[in-house]
């Protein structure tokens, strides 16, 4: 909240919606008194359900989303209100974010295309970028939307548990370009408290379902089809690797030998063929080691 309260960019409101919270963290969103902050409580219903209660809540023509273990740099909504103007056309903006520990060490985003002399505009193909990099260049606190074709692609899927972020942003990429500043200023703190890590699913991904469904339906553009299909194979993965993480060895196999993963990355199912006879302790012990290593992200 202090990150909102200190933004250039002076036009905002900022709605806190307390999602059944049992930490006492509305009785600190009372304590502000700037008129702008509006605090709304409901029963817990889930991430999803308390982004969309606020967008529907929101007077302003975009939305902008912050979840409560990230933070913004002063110049965030000003650099948004660049890009709208620069890019209006769009139904995505995005501005890059850097991974903070918990012991104050900064990662650069490995996805946030500086190294490649992006600056900002126009993602060309976002499906197959986000295959390449393996996560999106921007996360959940970084991007904004109009706020009429949010309501018109339904929000965020509610009762979705994973990729309910990823899913909403291939939603609109289908259909509208989508624009990105590699201007460093969201604060992604690593394994803060409320992080999702972990958990196991034997459906694919909501993002994989519904990436699939457009293809069927003939809803993805001739020139994004490839990417398309590149990307349901990294969410297939994705699916597989967690599914080792987590435990579930023969479930992870099965995933890497449908064709959907197959065609993409043929040297995945002996790798996990090899990694089923290693002892789950030490499935569980490089588990906790490449957390401590690696940039993991909210959503894949």
């Amino acid at each position: 909240m202090d990150s909102v309260l200190g933004q250039t960019y002076k036009e905002w409101e900022l709605i806190v919606v307390n999602d059944g919270s049992t930490d006492g963290g509305e009785k600190i969103v009372e304590k502000y008194t700037d008129p702008r902050i509006t605090l709304v409580s409901q029963p817990n219903k889930g991430v999803s359900a308390a982004r969309n209660k606020g967008v529907s809540l929101a007077k302003y023509d975009y939305v902008t989303f912050l979840d409560g273990d990230d933070s913004w740099n002063p110049d965030y909504l000003n650099e948004l209100n660049y890009l709208i103007t620069k890019y209006p056309d769009c139904g995505i903006w995005g501005i890059n974010h850097r991974f903070v520990r918990e012991n104050g060490e900064v990662m650069i985003n490995p996805a946030g295309l500086k190294d490649e002399g992006f600056t900002d505009g126009i993602i060309e193909d976002y499906f197959t970028l986000f295959a390449k990099k393996g996560k999106s260049p921007f996360s959940n606190s970084g991007c904004c939307y109009p706020k009429k074709l949010f309501l018109e692609k339904g929000g965020y899927r509610e009762g979705v548990a994973l990729t309910e972020d990823s899913d909403l942003w291939c939603r609109i990429a289908m259909d509208h370009p989508v624009a990105f500043s590699t201007k460093e200023l969201v604060n992604y703190f690593y394994q803060s408290p409320g992080n999702t890590r972990s958990g196991f699913q034997t459906t694919d991904y909501q993002v994989s379902l519904t990436l699939q469904k457009a293809l069927k339906e003939n809803l993805i553009k001739p020139e994004l089809i490839k990417g398309t299909r590149r990307l349901i194979a990294f969410q297939q993965l994705s699916l597989a690797k967690r599914s080792l993480l987590t435990g579930h060895k023969l479930f992870a196999l099965r995933k890497s030998l449908e064709w959907k993963c197959l065609r993409y990355y043929p040297c995945y199912p002996i790798l996990f063929a090899m990694l089923m006879l290693i002892p789950g302790k030490l499935i569980k012990s490089a588990k906790k080691e490449m957390t401590k290593k690696t940039n993991d992200e909210k959503d894949e």
